[in-house]
């Protein structure tokens, strides 16, 4: 069966950091459980999901059950690195009523592959490049292209996919054992183009798959974006599921690299676009509050790429790419 979750509102708020739009909307209750999500996206701050309901597989396709009574969740997914050093994706799972709080599973992104370029190399990304140029100007004007490409190396991609692994985390673990849960990613913390994304792909969620598969929207996003500049020898994720990457792209794959990346990127309101977010000001304010009366304002297609793990490696935030889409 497959089922829309509809944007039953959608709102574009006063403007958050920088000046960017805060955009805002809820959604149908599930048909199956009757779980309401509310989803609410200040760009330079945080995406804020609110679930009013326990989920279940229909609405939540990493549903588990679970006999732990109910409550009131209170979950925030940080960036942090700390002296400089590596970047960490830490979560926090608070229980609203008791106060008690714990540790989910630090992720921690994963280092790119770093091998010597050789003239094999460079068919092959160019071979996956070419492949994918088609797809990128479905969803990403020519300026936001451009502001991608420059600052997009495989280190974002990595960190897109820690990102990925931390929400999986929260709606496996948490979201099937609480009457209510508040989900508050910040992106305070990530690299400016990893951030930019989350921020684009929340706010352009189309209902046309739970927004329990977020972190798969950000892996296609992810993998996609590393073809298109020339990264795909170097791209993790890629590796991941394919196994080996050659001069040869698997149409397989590429399919399912164009659906869940035009899925991702391609929404009926949202004014927030990544390139905006990348050519705005600095994106990273000191500080961010998630208050705890925060009240914001759901098909993925068949395939590897959701697979997860949890991987360990350094991710420094060094010069950026100089790769151009379809060159």
């Amino acid at each position: 069966m497959t089922v829309t979750y509809r944007r039953t509102a959608d709102r574009t708020g006063g403007s958050g950091a920088g000046g960017s739009p805060n955009v805002e909307f809820d959604l149908d209750p599930c048909p199956s459980c009757d779980t309401r999500y509310d989803v609410r996206v200040d760009p330079r701050e945080a995406v804020v999901i609110r679930v009013s309901g326990r989920t279940c597989r229909e609405c939540n396709p990493h549903w588990r059950p679970t006999e732990t009574p109910g409550g009131r969740r209170r979950v925030t997914v940080v960036p942090t690195q700390p002296s400089g050093g590596t970047l960490r994706i830490e979560t926090l799972c608070e229980d609203v009523q008791d106060k008690s709080a714990r540790h989910l599973p630090e992720r921690v992104p994963a280092a790119p592959h770093r091998g010597e370029e050789t003239e094999v190399s460079e068919r092959v990304n160019a071979a996956w490049q070419g492949a994918v140029t088609p797809i990128l100007p479905t969803v990403l004007a020519e300026a936001d292209r451009d502001a991608v490409e420059r600052a997009w190396r495989p280190e974002h991609c990595e960190a897109l996919e820690a990102v990925a692994e931390a929400l999986d985390e929260v709606w496996t673990t948490v979201a099937p054992m609480a009457d209510e849960t508040t989900l508050a990613l910040r992106v305070v913390g990530l690299p400016t183009v990893t951030a930019g994304l989350v921020a684009t792909v929340a706010a352009r969620w189309s209902g046309r798959e739970p927004i329990a598969l977020t972190g798969e929207l950000l892996r296609f996003t992810g993998v996609a974006i590393c073809a298109g500049t020339r990264n795909a020898v170097a791209c993790g994720r890629l590796r991941h599921e394919v196994e080996t990457v050659t001069e040869f792209p698997d149409d397989g794959m590429i399919g399912l690299l164009e659906t869940g990346f035009v899925r991702a990127l391609t929404a009926p309101t949202s004014r927030i676009t990544v390139g905006e977010f990348l050519r705005g000001p600095d994106t990273q304010p000191e500080r961010v509050r998630i208050q705890d009366d925060v009240e914001p304002v759901a098909e993925m297609p068949a395939g590897p790429i959701g697979r997860s793990r949890i991987v360990t490696a350094e991710v420094l935030d060094g010069p950026s790419s100089t790769a151009i889409f379809g060159a």
